[in-house]
């Protein structure tokens, strides 16, 4: 059965202290086998400091051997009408796996109402739509598997199949549901370019589960085979998280050298600034803030977080608040399910003095669901 976490509105350092005391595990036992510092760990745990990294977070729930969802609180309780829809559909994906099994034929316009599916599904991707993407996918997956249905596969048919689940993956990874999101990833199959699709969400998802040394391998794997832009860049973000630096630059560097239009070299910022920020390079991301404005919304709320995060480690706690509402503002919901946006947004309460930010984060608190 799906459920919730319950615990989306405390910080991180709040789930550590109380993990950490369940486990038996005193400071220096955790530090020793998390690669962390042990006053870093008393730090996160008293609020003195907080987690803005993913190599972090992956390091914490390491050393108290826990997935990272029991630490960032995932899934979270819904808030409000559109949470409720993109929580109902996890329930229905996971209905859909549950009940998978030989499907009818599609018709010739079947096949059609696939392909507009999947155009939607890439557009509600590229918007941070999780909402869009809540409504659409259970019926596009029923539709992707009658469309693939044995003797009535097409080229065609496969790739808008693998785009639809991928991105259900996606979803449920983003929500937390990391153990349903590999079940579809698996059943996603390959299209034209399904291979790359699957493996960028595959190291995606290994990542997540806080396992970046395996994503990065399962990534150098992959990479013998194929190339993309998109797997580049997930491949870049699975070595900065496992510590990698030098790896994951120089797979930045390649993806670099392959951008073909906005869309990609959007993909290669917003990696490029995910990977300075593992490394607490805070200048590089701030000064890749201004490509935000003519990336589609949902790179352009990344990179806002990006910029956000390196404000508030940068001491300017009013300037990251409005930069973590812009972002907000860029992809509502996208934001809000966003474990370390919710972690800055607790930070922030604590540390904004000025009149008008804190009216501003106590309005987000309010939308975030955080109260």
């Amino acid at each position: 059965m799906l459920g919730t976490n319950g615990e989306g509105h405390v910080p991180i350092g709040h789930r550590v202290a109380l993990w950490r005391h369940r486990r038996g595990v005193t400071v220096t036992e955790m530090a020793s086998c998390s690669s962390l510092t042990e006053q870093l760990i008393r730090d996160v745990e008293t609020g003195v400091d907080w987690v803005d990294r993913h190599r972090v977070l992956y390091s914490l729930a390491a050393g108290l051997r826990l997935d990272p969802s029991e630490l960032t609180g995932q899934p979270y309780e819904p808030h409000g009408t559109r949470h409720g829809v993109v929580r109902a559909a996890a329930w229905h994906l996971r209905r859909h796996v549950v009940q998978a099994g030989p499907r009818t034929r599609s018709s010739a316009r079947g096949l059609e109402e696939l392909r507009a599916g999947a155009e939607d599904v890439r557009a509600a991707q590229a918007a941070g739509d999780d909402h869009a993407l809540a409504l659409r996918l259970p019926a596009l997956l029923e539709l992707a598997d009658r469309a693939c249905a044995e003797g009535g596969e097409g080229p065609d048919a496969r790739a808008a199949r693998t785009v639809a689940y991928v991105a259900a993956a996606g979803l449920l990874r983003r929500l937390g549901y990391r153990d349903l999101a590999w079940s579809l990833l698996h059943r996603a199959g390959p299209g034209a370019d399904g291979d790359q699709l699957s493996a960028s969400e595959e190291i995606r998802l290994l990542t997540s589960m806080g396992l970046p040394e395996t994503a990065a391998d399962r990534a150098t794997q992959h990479l013998a085979t194929m190339l993309s832009v998109e797997l580049l860049c997930a491949a870049a973000l699975a070595h900065a998280s496992a510590g990698r630096r030098h790896q994951a630059e120089a797979l930045l560097g390649q993806a670099g050298d392959r951008v073909d239009g906005e869309v990609e070299a959007a993909e290669v910022a917003v990696a490029t600034a995910g990977s300075a920020m593992q490394f607490g390079v805070l200048d590089e991301v701030l000064e890749m803030e201004a490509a935000a404005v003519s990336m589609p919304p949902a790179r352009r709320a990344d990179l806002l977080l990006f910029a956000a995060q390196a404000r508030a480690r940068g001491t300017d706690a009013d300037r990251a608040a409005e930069s973590l509402a812009a972002a907000e503002d860029t992809a509502p919901l996208y934001i809000r399910l966003d474990p370390l946006a919710r972690e800055l947004l607790h930070t922030l309460r604590s540390r904004v003095r000025d009149a008008n930010g804190t009216g501003l984060l106590v309005r987000m608190v309010g939308r975030f669901g955080m109260m």
